[in-house]
């Protein structure tokens, strides 16, 4: 029942706005059946250009746009009168479409630019600021509300008679933090910070103290410590080791020894991404060299913070530093200053929008909405509603009270729609929720308030397609975007793609459209030089493909066959390779020195293929098992290289094997299988078209051409065919239509108005 309501609220809306267009003076340019088109909807359409854009170039006339816009009107049409635009499931995804378009429509779009802009300026600086906070219920009581911010004044007075914020932020705040820092919140910058605060961190002087500023958390009193101009954003690469909270001395020297080694590697001139491969335990960053996302002031921990700002170089990096997690090294990659507001608004306007400072914009929409309709409020009533209230409501069990001619009072009115307080206590009933602190008599009018917000900007939307043309022409071109495409699929689309019996009708018709010219079945091996090609020929002569890529074997300790966590670090870039490259195969042999078991080989095997399977969702199918056991040591001198598992990769695709041919230059070898026809590859037009191999030098190249067929000339079966033939399937189904729409509502063009447009 609420949503026929719904629908026939906004269909009575939109009849209205269809009423006034009918009694305007905007000539019919041509009617359609019984459908009227006048010469602003026609134009609106031309110039927006929604239908048939890919058959017309910017420029094109109104003599060329006016078949395609009365198809447009047919299709259209043809769906109103079958009704689908009266089905609950049409209604309902047009009355959301409309719900989630209306948004930007009711907005004050003057001040929320104003705002972004705001938002902008103080981008442009950061603030380094303590607080102190004083707790107090959003709803509290008036009487509440007062002795809270006249203890913020007190605290403020003795900090101005010299007693020390941090003493004081320690003793009152209720910052959990406060305790530990003394209130000190670090440096941060525009949108950071909930807007009251913002706002008078912003308006407050270095070293002044601010009055007492309310936000939802409470009273705040701020210091500004530092002003300085933004530092922008910054991206480092990230060389981690890890130390747990919990680590016993022994385990912390052993991570500073670890980010010591590393930094030693650094200062003899490895690379920063092999030094991150080797030692760096961030599992996040190390497979991408350790390079993190660009990040700026507030969003880091303060020591990480303040180490990648000081890196003024690029590839500059820092010394080892600690923090709660463990140590650190970071590499510049590059600063990036503040981006221009033509670059960023976009960003700036859906933060705004969405950040509690989207307050102001709503406040002076709903101020232009109750003046514009008529809003008009009976104040006995309200102050009458509002006595009602009792402790029950903070609770969340406030009940409406049994009161007949209370609730039926007019409680206010938007235009011509009444509202009664039995309206707004049923909204209090279905609203309220449990607030600790809160006064009741505050709560209530907050409901109120509530209230009267929702119900006149449900007003406002109801009534957007009277009020505004540019969300009327929005909603209509939405209506009958979803009629067209309904009738499409009906008509033309899902008959194209399901109607097999008349594809095979139109194939059989129109064979002739569909020829296949001579053409071959074959792979092209282009190589740079003979050698290249010879050595091409060898890595591709057998499935799978021996790949020379690397992966570092892990070694265990004596009789060790579990994983540590260093391993499992190590096989995810295992992991990643085979993940990213699907037709990779992996052959994981595991080997045992002479001194151990002969089950350690086994157990290192299985360990290592568990990780892969079970961490790394790493199909068995492309794993191939070798216990080696004792039998391939790798070294007679050091055993402890022998405890090891060792990978080999393979590929069943030749493009991976192609791919490592071309790492020092990119066009050393080019491969190409599939059908050619002549003029699609030179070096297969050079050759003999028969079954077999050939080479051909040509053009500096040396290239060999393996024919598996020769396909002469022949029509295409419907299978090889089936897309193209669906395609015309298609246009021929929606010519036929349309030549029936045009029998079914005559179309008529006022040649008169048509030669005055321009």
């Amino acid at each position: 029942m609420y949503k026929s309501l719904r629908w026939i609220a906004f269909l009575s809306c939109f009849l209205d706005f269809t009423a006034y267009a009918q009694q305007s003076t905007d000539p019919v340019l041509m009617t359609i059946g019984p459908k009227k088109v006048t010469v602003s909807e026609f134009m609106y359409h031309y110039k927006k250009n929604p239908v048939g854009a890919d058959s017309l170039n910017e420029n094109a006339s109104l003599r060329e746009y006016l078949p395609l816009f009365i198809n447009y009107k047919l299709k259209v049409l043809a769906g109103e009168s079958l009704g689908l635009d009266t089905t609950e499931a049409f209604r309902e995804e047009l009355a959301g479409y409309r719900k989630v378009s209306a948004q930007s429509f009711i907005t004050d779009k003057n001040v929320t630019e104003a705002l972004v802009k705001e938002a902008y300026e103080r981008m442009k600086e950061e603030i380094n600021a303590s607080h102190i906070l004083l707790e107090v219920a959003s709803n509290a009581s008036p009487d509440d509300t007062l002795r809270v911010y006249n203890q913020a004044i007190s605290i403020r007075e003795r900090i101005l008679k010299g007693e020390s914020f941090e003493e004081l932020a320690k003793q009152f705040s209720k910052d959990p933090y406060a305790a530990r820092n003394g209130g000190t919140l670090g440096w941060f910058t525009g949108l950071q910070m909930v807007y009251p605060f913002e706002t008078a961190a912003y308006q407050t002087k270095k070293g002044d103290i601010s009055m007492p500023v309310r936000t939802k958390f409470g009273y705040h009193l701020i210091r500004v410590n530092d002003r300085r101009t933004s530092q922008g954003n910054v991206q480092v690469a990230h060389l981690f080791v890890r130390v747990d909270p919990n680590a016993t001395d022994s385990e912390k020297m052993t991570a500073k020894t670890k980010i010591e080694e590393a930094y030693g590697e650094l200062q003899r001139g490895v690379p920063f991404e092999a030094v991150v491969k080797q030692f760096s335990e961030d599992a996040s960053t190390k497979s991408a060299g350790g390079v993190m996302q660009p990040f700026g002031t507030g969003k880091m921990l303060p020591p990480f913070e303040e180490a990648a700002f000081a890196l003024k170089k690029e590839n500059a990096y820092s010394a080892p530093f600690q923090t709660q997690y463990g140590w650190h090294i970071l590499k510049l990659v590059k600063r990036i200053p503040l981006l221009d507001y033509a670059e960023v608004g976009g960003y700036l306007r859906t933060k705004v929008q969405s950040d509690d400072r989207s307050n102001v914009s709503k406040s002076a929409v709903l101020r232009r909405v109750k003046q514009e309709n008529k809003y008009e409020e009976n104040k006995t009533a309200v102050a009458a509603a509002l006595e009602k209230a009792n402790p029950l409501l903070k609770d969340g069990k406030w009940q409406a009270p049994a009161d007949a001619n209370l609730n039926g009072q007019l409680l206010f009115r938007i235009g011509s729609q009444v509202y009664r307080v039995s309206d707004f206590y049923n909204y209090v009933q279905q609203t309220q929720r449990p607030q600790a602190g809160a006064s009741p008599q505050s709560l209530m009018q907050s409901l109120l308030n509530a209230f009267i917000e929702e119900k006149n900007l449900e007003y406002e939307e109801q009534h957007l397609e009277a009020k505004n043309e540019d969300f009327r022409d929005l909603i209509q071109e939405y209506h009958d975007g979803m009629l067209l495409f309904q009738m499409l699929d009906e008509k033309v689309q899902g008959r194209s793609l399901t109607d097999t019996t008349g594809q095979r009708q139109f194939y059989e018709q129109n064979r002739n459209k569909y020829q296949l010219p001579p053409r071959v079945k074959a792979t092209v091996l282009d190589a740079a030089s003979r050698p290249i090609l010879d050595l091409a020929l060898k890595s591709l002569a057998k499935k799978p493909y021996a790949l020379s890529r690397k992966v570092t074997d892990l070694t265990f300790p004596k009789g060790q066959t579990k994983l540590t966590e260093g391993q499992r670090e190590q096989l995810f870039d295992l992991i990643v390779i085979l993940t990213k490259n699907y037709d990779y195969q992996v052959e994981i042999s595991g080997h045992a020195d002479a001194s151990e078991a002969d089950s350690c080989s086994a157990g290192r095997l299985r360990s290592v293929v568990n990780e892969l399977v079970k961490r790394g969702n790493i199909s068995p199918t492309r794993i191939v098992e070798v216990d080696e056991s004792k039998f391939k040591p790798v070294s007679t001198t050091n055993r402890d290289k022998n405890r090891r598992v060792s990978f080999a990769l393979f590929t069943n695709a030749p493009i991976d094997v192609v791919r490592q041919f071309n790492t020092q230059k990119a066009d050393n070898l080019i491969y190409q299988e599939g059908f050619f026809q002549k003029g699609e590859n030179k070096f297969v037009d050079a050759v003999s078209w028969k079954v077999g191999k050939q080479t051909v030098e040509k053009s500096g190249r040396v290239v060999q051409i393996d024919i598996q067929a020769v396909d002469n000339a022949r029509t295409k079966t419907l299978n090889e065919a089936r897309g193209q033939v669906i395609n015309d399937y298609q246009v021929y189904l929606e010519k036929d239509w349309v030549e029936s729409l045009k029998k079914q509502f005559p179309v008529q063009v006022n040649e008169n108005e048509l030669k005055k447009l321009k």
